[in-house]
């Protein structure tokens, strides 16, 4: 039996607010950096900002386009390509003696933001 329609608007909105908080985690770590907050109940929360999203952002931003796929392969997409492009972009800075971890996060966050701010608008 298919899903009903409220489940699917209910998966929708979900997707939604997802996206959004991504997006505001994406632009307060990007904040955090330009500050260069460190230490304290901040350096605390922009730690878990900023692992946030760059573990959920990518990833979120490409499961976006999934249409009526079950929660657990939006989550396991969504994990798997954050962990996937972090890890390839650390691995690319190190091969290349090229360590700047902020611009790194400055463009993840500029290719991911779009992407779900997309997704936000139009939920799948």
């Amino acid at each position: 039996m298919p899903p009903s329609n409220a489940v699917l608007t209910r998966a929708r909105v979900a997707r939604r607010y997802v996206a959004l908080v991504l997006v505001v985690f994406g632009v307060a770590a990007c904040a955090f950096n330009a500050l260069g907050t460190t230490g304290g109940i901040l350096g605390d929360i922009r730690f878990v900002v900023t692992i946030g999203f760059l573990v959920l952002g990518p990833g979120w931003a490409a499961a976006g386009f999934l249409r009526r796929a079950p929660a657990a392969h939006v989550w396991l997409l969504t994990v798997g390509v954050g962990v996937a492009v972090t890890l390839l972009i650390a691995q690319i800075m190190v091969s290349a003696a090229f360590w700047r971890p902020d611009l790194s996060l400055y463009a993840i966050t500029a290719v991911s933001v779009p992407f779900l701010l997309r997704h936000a608008v139009v939920a799948q």
